[in-house]
This record gives structure tokens, C-alpha cells and sequence, in this order.
């Protein structure tokens, strides 16, 4: 099976319509895995076509106190298998650093450019296809973070430029000192908010891709979990509002609604949530993650599932209907993001 492509912004180039978020082989959702594991699923990744991998230095075990783990293990991937590299859209970010062992966020220009060369070696590279600044950092302009930006863009060290979970207001302002060729912000069925609050009206209005991370609600929207207890100790989701408490059963209802639809289509929840996705925008590609081959597999078959009008629209009105119980982050994560 090899997925459809899509143009990446209006650039002309073409990616796979489906791309993949690396983050959970290496950090946030239990215990990093090998690296056969990682090239199993990097190699079927390429034989799927999807060619759009997104990465970022803060990726990495919370108690290693370093960056980098994720990108040491695409690193790896691409130094044992000769000529993967130029089948790949390579994407990573950065903003945030290690200070006197406590992580903060940092847009600032020297910041910006020593994080750049550390990816770079990490993954063993010349050139990232796409670089993002991982969130506005309160501290630092955010004009001042994409001009540094746009200085490692003419070196030649990136090809284009993105951010993350910036607001309309930050996007407008840093768009005016270069061109922001991608946003990445949380977009699924459990988070439509940028559908309707400017967010995506604007990247279309201005050919900027809008990359969906967490299109699968983290997983929770595939109908895989039945509680907390589903998850490793060290998973970040056993403390996510939206996973505790009685927001877990409340939420469920919203997969069960979309598991009726699936159920008709001879699909899953899941690639119900991504074929929805991919028909709301052209400018949308979404980055859905995991650590399995067989999940990787259902994912990237989410780009032959079909939807008609009606069943869009079915889709539409469940979502609209429900009101998703608990916040996207806790309250200080919250303070870092869009909306």
C-alpha cells in the first residue's frame, strides 16, 4: 500500500496525505523502545509513503535530563539504512532548553541557532526540511525567534519554516517577518477547534500547511483504552485532564458514537477520525503516532477510507453535539498553547 500525496503548503512539493509523529518512541508514553522496533517502524513508514516525519530535540525520556533521544533515533535509522534520508520530509522543532536541570522555554536567537546544530548532528543530516519553534516562548518576541529562524533558512541548515501553537495574533506578526510555511497545533475530533476559530481560515488564506498533531486525541479516539490503568506509569495521559477521573467514561461516548460510523464502513474508530481530517482541508496533514507496526499499518489505510457528504456531515453534527470533558493540557501546559 502506498498512501496519496499531498502538496506541502504551496510549495509543489509532494508528501504522504497521512504523515507520522515520532514522539512516542522515545518519551511521554512509557519507556522509550529498541531500535529494531524504531526501524520497523521507519521502514514500513517508506513502504507506506508516509514520507512526513516530525520530530523535536525535547523528545526524550524526562529522567535522561538531555534532548535529543528522538532524533539520535532517526539518526540511527537513517545511518544503517543508506538512502532513506532523501525519501524523508524531516521535521523537528525547538524552544525548549536544560537549565540547571529544569526545562524552559527559550525563542531567543543564540538559543535558536545551538539547538539547530545540535539536531543537525543528532540526526546526522545537512539540512531539516522543516523547522518549527515549538511554542511561543513568553520571554522572547515572538518576531525575534522566526528572524532567527529565517537566518538558518538563507544559511541553508532549513528549507522552511513552521510553529507551533501559536495564536492567530503571534502568527500574523511572525508571518510578516517571513513566510510561515507550516503551523502544527492539536486538531482532531475531540480538538476542532481550529475548524471554526480562524486558525485554519488563516493558514489557507496565507498557503501555509496546517499539521495536525494528536489527530487521534493521543490515542484515545482509536477505542483502544478502557481506562487509565491502560497506560504504562511514566505515560503522560494517567494525568492528562481529558484521561482522569470521570472525563475518561464521559469522553468514551464520543468514541462510541464515531465506533457506529466505523462499524458501517468496515473501518475503525480511528481511521474514521483521520479519513474526517483529511477530507476538511487540503491544507491539513495530520501526524498521527505510534510505537506498533500493526497500528502504523491502520493509520496509513486511513488514506483509502472514504467519506461522502452525509456521512461528513453525520460526523460533524456528533462533534458539534459533545462537549468534551477536561482541558487539552494542565493548567501550566495550558498557558503555553493557542487556545
Amino acid at each position: 500500500m502506498t498512501i496519496p500525496t499531498r502538496e506541502f503548503g504551496k510549495t509543489g512539493e509532494k508528501v504522504g496525505c497521512i504523515g507520522y509523529g515520532a514522539m512516542g518512541l522515545a518519551a511521554f508514553y512509557g519507556e522509550p523502545v529498541d531500535q529494531p522496533t524504531v526501524n520497523a517502524v521507519l521502514s514500513r513508514c517508506l513502504e507506506d509513503g508516509a514520507t512526513f516525519w516530525d520530530t523535536s530535540d525535547v523528545y526524550s525520556p524526562m529522567s535522561s535530563g538531555k534532548l535529543g533521544y528522538n532524533e539520535g533515533q532517526i539518526g540511527e535509522f537513517f545511518r544503517t539504512h543508506p538512502g532513506s534520508r532523501e525519501k524523508v520530509f524531516l521535521c523537528t522543532k525547538f524552544i525548549i532548553n536544560i537549565k540547571d536541570g529544569k526545562m524552559e522555554l527559550d525563542g531567543s536567537r543564540e538559543w535558536c541557532h545551538q539547538a539547530c546544530s545540535d539536531s543537525l548532528a543528532r540526526l546526522g543530516v545537512d539540512h531539516i526540511d522543516l523547522y518549527y519553534a515549538h511554542r511561543p516562548d513568553p520571554k522572547t518576541p515572538v518576531t525575534t525567534t522566526v528572524a532567527a529562524m529565517k537566518e538558518l533558512k538563507d544559511a541553508g541548515k532549513i528549507r522552511y519554516i513552521g510553529v507551533s501553537e501559536y495564536n492567530l495574533e503571534q502568527l500574523q506578526a511572525a508571518n510578516e517577518v517571513v513566510h510561515i510555511d507550516a503551523l502544527q497545533i492539536e486538531l482532531s475530533p475531540w480538538t476542532p477547534d481550529v475548524l471554526t476559530n480562524g486558525i485554519l481560515d488563516w493558514c489557507v488564506r496565507n498557503n501555509t500547511a496546517l499539521v495536525a498533531y494528536s489527530p487521534l486525541g493521543r490515542g484515545f479516539l482509536t477505542g483502544q483504552y478502557k481506562s487509565v490503568e491502560d497506560f504504562e506509569q511514566n505515560d503522560f495521559r494517567r494525568y492528562n485532564p481529558r484521561f482522569t477521573g470521570d472525563n475518561f467514561t464521559k469522553n468514551l461516548e464520543l468514541v462510541d458514537d464515531i465506533r457506529k460510523i466505523a462499524s458501517r464502513k468496515n473501518a475503525t474508530p480511528g481511521q474514521i477520525a483521520l479519513a474526517w481530517l483529511l477530507q476538511k482541508s487540503d491544507a491539513i496533514i495530520p501526524i498521527p503516532g505510534t510505537k506498533k507496526e500493526k497500528y502504523l499499518i491502520e493509520n496509513n489505510t486511513a488514506a483509502n477510507v472514504s467519506l461522502d457528504k452525509s456521512e461528513v456531515d453525520e460526523i460533524d453534527a456528533i462533534i458539534n453535539s459533545f462537549k468534551v470533558s477536561g482541558t487539552r493540557y494542565e493548567p501550566e501546559m495550558m498557558a503555553t498553547v493557542a487556545f
